[in-house]
């Protein structure tokens, strides 16, 4: 690319609205000779204003006048802009007009010929202002004496884009391995406070590196080991108690949802309870130390060792607000490790010998950053563009360093590196000031916003918006204006200090509304982003009456609104109705970009069409049910995304209107299959299309794949459905697959048509040739006898992953020789019986699959023999559910990391393990005849590390000869002829878990890293020495169980999870326990002492308590129960049930979830009044064979109670009625020998039906009631 020099704001406005007044549908609009003088005229005045803008913008800072006349020049050439857009599709609507109606148009136009258009008159008076800004530079004494226009200035050339990784690269941070030491310390230790989880607050100016510590800290493997559950949420300034509080439960799992806070705080705290967890809170700015406390209520519940990182620029905040257990006061970085930074980041691999001139002028500019990494890094990425000492001489003597706009929160460094930037980088830069703090985006989502506003225009340039889009993209990631987000989605986010930057460059053009306060708006606001408040309280209500309505009325007076972007809180609360869109379409005719992403849309209204110039609409995940036939009036329209639309099954008629528009993206169902049903017609037209989510073959309309013959503009996924419908190869090579060459992933679904096997099946796959370009194909339920010959190495070289998925063929193709294939999965190929040589290739000189690192097999239920070969780089080997393969596995895979083996039946054994040396992770499942493993060869797996083997019921021997160094995992699961299974040398050995193996003699070995024992249901156990950091200790239900040394439970005192059964042990250990701080869950069954040797109140951290099969007990011990108590179980324990009312539960506010199994003798109904507290909101009554009615008193106060389980209460004769049941009831299970209240209550027949028929969900023997 050739080189750029830093430019000002404007100068790419300047050469953009000359192109346009000078393109061919303007001049043929107006008269060419009208349009020669206009753009003659107009050429001079903007000659003489880019004679003075790079002053002007450096002069802005100590000349409000001339900032003034900035902002005016600014307004003025939206404007002109504005002007020429619509001009232009007038013109292209004209055309239009004529190609359908030409004998109107001709009449039209000669009576437009006669009179004066009124364009002309507007394109005037924008003149007309242009002149007198370039009049007025001479008052502001701009241009005048020595040029400052170059000062500080350095040329700019692109740097080659690198891949990107979600990983941060530690070895491009300094300064900080004292810090970071400091903090892994603190975080594996014990810091005990109290109930209270610590807060460690990490201090410090904005771009000292706060976040960056904490992302360090993060992903060391230390952490990562040593926390269960880890999450990270940025905050920023807008602080909310129901948003944060929903982000972190999604951080934590995704799948988690609510609406309503206290709903969320107690998912939270059930998800945390007895769990290790990290939680990050990056870029807290404010909040109420009421606010905190609310916030933090959940987090109290986690297992001992849990942390809470905060970053934050506020000691106030951290001190006082959060009340942290530990401050780090993060310092500037000293000076040799600035000089190191900037190095790193200004030589990129260079030696700074080779510029000895530069090395002195470095350190000067080193010193005026402050110490602080983000502004050097940012200089010094600016810098490597051009080592040359003049340049680098003219940023150090720059007057940018002093300069300031009265905005204090913009560092200098970072507005030198803008000031910097070529004009086109510095108006997308500056557009983007429309994004929130802390806002995550995708880079191919603002590369479309770029283009809808119109700023990826490249004067004279042959590239494609989206090549420039990206080019600038990666200019600004390159020198950190833009950072890769701490998710796995590939975000982008700014820094604050650069959202600050943006939001200074835009100035008043660009403006932030949130909440019920619409402040601050002006006729020159350009682009509005307004985000409802995540949680809609009383206040907000009361001050919005009619919601949107009401808030949106004030944008709807600015008719020069470009860009509207309408972001919804963590809660959609807020319905985009009818008259909100009448008041938007027929006042913001200027708009190029709308998004009502994520609102309650459920339709939209006709008058969209008045968006003539809107180019960007983003209606995804809404309730939208149809699109006007007049949203096809919107011939600007170049992206349309309605993804998450799922009620929407179809689209418009003429459709095929939109011919600009360049990236369409279709709903899905939640199994990713298309929700339309059928593509428009002539769909062929939209030739610009570059990105659509699917296209659908009718039955009986196979004929419309031609109208992808035209679409060679399509990048990225196609999936194409309904190719079962296409029954001649005619049709089918009309689509011009093989003319897509930016297409990377196709995938073909042959859904449709006839379910016999079908010779012109193959005719048709054999036409649909692609592109050779392609990397990913999927070809599912494909019908035809055999594959086509385009499928192999010849063609397909750039083939980088396959799926073959349903298909009927008897034989595989021949893949051994495609050259780039990585991975390789074939599901349910049920005509495979045998995998032989013509698979690989074997006749070829080329080493076949020399690529390929996955292959999966899975659902091939005929598949029973295979040939195998080498494959030298096979990192993963899965073959599931195949069960009547027999025979052995490849024997040479030297690389092989991972090998999954489940439902293969007929597999009896394993003979060729020694090849495995690198194997880390071995799965072993459902193979019913897999009997062992040859004892010579177990040494010859020296790597693994886990291992898993499950319901292997004629297993007889594993693990017991060899040794295996790095072994850290073993879990077996319901092997019942397995007899012997452990090695006694496991050094690495962690977690150690066996369930259900009936026959097995196993001695537990001494293992000093032991960190999991949990063995269930086995025979003999024998378990030696254990560790005192055990973290989790089961044994349960066995046989016989035997301690070599007699455990002293004192001595763990970092148990999390203490499960013992009394009943099969040969010597009853003590019960004698000290892990006040850390146990969360205790189990004890087969106790035969009337008291429990525990203080269980002194065990703060204790959520969970079952007690099971202990006859002789008849209370809790003296102090009660933990105050912490959320779960409680009582099974078979008749004494204490006895005892019930002395338990003190109504006061366990804590208690959410209570179990109950006893034969109830001498007790007619349950629970009594005050015995459960307000708070429950689990009951479960299971195989109380003697309770007879449910006491309705005591469901008086169970406010919170929404599930109820019975279950084996053969003698319960009725439920409370339904004015006693509570309120928030929502599930009622019935199951197993309950038959009175069975036939009483189920919905066909029963006679108590309609006292339980408004309970929501009614399960009766997993029938739902319905």
């Amino acid at each position: 690319m050739a080189e750029l020099v830093a430019g000002a704001f404007l100068q790419s406005s300047f050469q953009v609205i000359i192109e346009k007044l000078a393109s061919v549908d303007i001049r043929d609009y107006f008269s060419s000779n009208n349009v020669d003088a206009l753009a003659k005229e107009l050429n001079n005045a903007l000659d003489s204003i880019n004679q003075v803008l790079d002053e002007a913008e450096i002069k802005q800072y100590q000349n409000k006048y001339v900032k003034k006349w900035l902002d005016e020049l600014k307004h003025v050439l939206y404007e002109a802009d504005q002007l020429l857009d619509e001009i232009s599709t007038d013109a292209m609507l004209n055309k239009v007009k004529a190609e359908s109606e030409p004998l109107t148009t001709n009449l039209l136009g000669l009576v437009s010929a006669l009179t004066t258009n009124p364009f002309e008159c507007r394109l005037n008076e924008q003149l007309d202002k242009l002149e007198l800004l370039a009049k007025q530079k001479k008052d502001l004494r701009l241009g005048e004496g020595p040029s400052a226009s170059n000062e500080g200035l350095v040329s700019w050339k692109p740097s080659k884009r690198l891949s990107s990784t979600a990983l941060l690269d530690e070895s491009s941070i300094y300064g900080r391995d004292d810090d970071k030491e400091k903090l892994i310390k603190f975080l594996l230790t014990g810091n005990d406070s109290g109930n209270q989880v610590p807060i460690i607050s990490i201090v410090g100016l904005g771009g000292m590196g706060k976040t960056t510590l904490a992302k360090l800290v993060y992903n060391d493997n230390k952490i990562k080991k040593h926390f269960e559950l880890k999450a990270w949420v940025y905050v920023s300034e807008s602080f909310d108690v129901f948003g944060l509080t929903k982000a972190i439960l999604k951080s934590f799992n995704p799948s988690a949802d609510g609406e309503d806070l206290n709903q969320l705080q107690h998912q939270l705290q059930h998800m945390l309870m007895g769990k290790k967890y990290l939680l990050v809170l990056d870029d807290i700015w404010n909040g109420s130390v009421e606010y905190w406390e609310q916030l933090l209520l959940p987090f109290n519940h986690g297992s001992s060792g849990s942390k809470i990182i905060v970053t934050t620029r506020e000691k106030e905040v951290a001190c006082h607000v959060l009340k942290s257990t530990e401050l780090f006061d993060l310092q500037q970085l000293e000076k040799s490790n600035c000089w190191r930074l900037f190095v790193t980041h200004a030589f990129q691999g260079k030696s700074v010998c080779e510029y000895p001139n530069l090395e002195s002028i470095g350190k000067k500019i080193v010193e005026k950053c402050g110490g602080l990494p983000l502004a050097i890094k940012s200089l010094g990425q600016l810098l490597r563009k051009k080592l040359s000492e003049h340049e680098w001489i003219k940023i150090l003597e720059t007057d940018m360093w002093r300069l300031s706009d009265g905005d204090h929160n913009i560092n200098s460094v970072l507005r030198l590196s803008y000031h910097n930037l070529p004009s086109d980088l510095k108006r997308c830069f500056a557009y983007c000031s429309i994004f929130p703090k802390g806002y995550r985006f995708k880079k191919e989502v603002l590369i479309k916003l770029w283009m809808a506003e119109g700023l990826l225009k490249c004067c004279g340039s042959d590239k494609s918006e989206e090549e420039f889009g990206n080019e600038i993209f990666g200019d600004l990631e390159s020198i950190s204006f833009f950072q890769q987000s701490f998710d796995p989605y590939e975000h982008y986010v700014m820094h604050d200090l650069v959202n600050d930057l943006t939001k200074s460059v835009s100035g008043e053009f660009c403006l932030q509304i949130e909440g019920a306060r619409v402040e601050g708006i002006n006729e020159r606001t350009r682009h509005i982003q307004f985000s409802f408040p995540s949680h809609c309280d009383d206040d907000f209500l009361l001050k919005n009456p009619n919601g949107v309505d009401n808030l949106l009325e004030p944008i709807c007076e600015l008719k020069g609104l470009r860009s509207l972007m309408i972001l919804q809180g963590m809660r959609a609360s807020m319905d985009i109705t009818n008259n909100v869109q009448h008041g938007l379409f027929s006042r913001l005719k200027c708009l190029r970009m709308l998004t009502f992403r994520g609102c309650y849309l459920s339709e939209l209204v006709d008058e969209i069409s008045n968006l003539k110039l809107l180019r960007y609409l983003d209606l995804s995940y809404t309730k939208i049910r149809s699109l006007p036939d007049t949203i096809c009036m919107l011939y600007n329209l170049q992206t349309l995304l309605l993804k998450g639309c799922r009620q929407l099954t179809e689209l418009p008629s003429n459709f095929s209107k939109l011919v600009n528009l360049c990236h369409l993206e279709l709903p899905c169902d939640n199994f990713g299959d298309p929700r339309i049903k059928k593509m428009p017609k002539h769909m062929g037209k939209l030739n610009n299309l570059q990105s659509l989510s699917y296209f659908i073959v009718e039955a009986h309309n196979e004929s419309d794949l031609k109208d992808l013959a035209k679409l060679n503009q399509l990048h990225g996924t196609i999936h194409i459905k309904g190719l079962g419908n296409v029954s001649d190869p005619a049709d089918a090579a009309t689509s011009n697959l093989k003319d897509k060459k930016y297409l990377e992933e196709l995938q073909m679904e042959f859904n449709g048509g006839r379910e016999e096997m079908d010779e012109r099946s193959v005719l048709v796959l054999e036409a649909l040739k692609p592109n050779s370009n392609l990397k990913k194909l999927n070809i599912t339920h494909y019908k035809g006898s055999r594959f086509p010959n385009w499928l192999r190495g010849s063609h397909l070289r750039n083939l980088v992953s396959l799926e073959l998925n349903g298909c009927r063929c008897s034989c595989l193709p021949i893949l051994g020789q495609l050259p780039s294939l990585k991975k390789l999965s074939i599901y349910d190929c049920e005509g495979i019986k045998i995998i032989d040589e013509e698979f690989y290739g074997n006749n070829s000189t080329i080493v076949p699959f020399k690529s390929l690192e996955y292959l999966r097999f899975e659902d091939m239920v005929n598949w029973e023999e295979w040939i195998c070969v080498r494959f030298p780089l096979l990192i993963e080997l899965s073959i599931t559910n195949c069960p009547k393969l027999k025979g052995t596995l490849p024997q040479h895979l030297p690389s092989l990391q991972k090998l999954n083996i489940s439902g293969c039946k007929e597999l009896e054994e394993w003979l060729c393990l020694e090849g495995f040396l690198s194997l880390k992770e071995l799965y072993i499942s459902h193979c019913s005849k897999f009997k062992r493993v040859l004892p010579q060869l177990l040494p010859h797996l020296p790597s693994l590390q886990k291992l898993r083997i499950n319901d292997c019921n004629m297993l007889e021997e594993w693990l017991c000869l060899g040794e295996f160094p790095l072994l850290k995992d073993i879990s077996i699961f319901k092997c019942s002829e397995l007899k012997r299974a452990l090695p006694q040398h496991l050094p690495s050995l962690q977690k150690l878990e066996i369930r259900d193996c009936n026959k097995l003699e196993a001695s537990i070995p001494k293992c000093d890293n032991m960190i999991e024992l949990d063995i269930r249901r086995c025979d003999r156990i024998l378990v030696n020495e254990l560790p005192t950091s055990l973290k989790k200790l089961v044994l349960s239900e066995n046989q016989y169980t035997e301690f070599s040394v007699e455990p002293n439970l004192v001595n763990y005192t970092i148990l999390d999870e203490l499960n013992l059964d009394w009943s099969g042990f040969v010597k009853c250990p003590s019960l004698d326990l000290c892990c006040y701080n850390s146990l969360g869950d205790l189990s004890i069954k087969g106790w035969h002492s009337s008291s429990l040797p525990l203080e269980l109140h002194l065990f703060t951290k204790l959520h969970y308590l079952c007690l099971f099969d202990c006859p002789e007990l008849e209370s809790f011990p003296m102090g009660g129960l933990p105050s912490n108590l959320s779960l409680l179980g009582i099974h078979n324990c008749p004494k204490l049930i006895g005892s019930r009312e002395e338990w003190g539960l109504f006061q366990l506010n804590s208690l959410y979830s209570f179990f109950v199994s006893d034969e109830f003798e001498n007790v007619e109904s349950f629970p009594e009044e005050n015995l459960l507290p307000p708070t429950l909101e689990f009951l479960v009554l299971d195989n109380c064979s003697k309770l007879r009615i449910m006491n309705k008193k005591g469901f008086l106060y169970l406010k919170s109670l929404n599930r109820l389980l019975i279950e084996n209460c053969p003698s319960l004769e009725s439920l409370p009625e339904k004015e006693d049941l509570p309120n928030s009831l929502i599930t009622l299970w019935i199951e197993g020998n309950c038959g009175i209240i069975k036939e009483k209550y189920e919905k066909e027949g029963g006679e108590r039906w309609h006292t339980i028929s408004h309970i929501p969900n009614v399960w009766i023997d997993g029938i739902k009631q319905e």
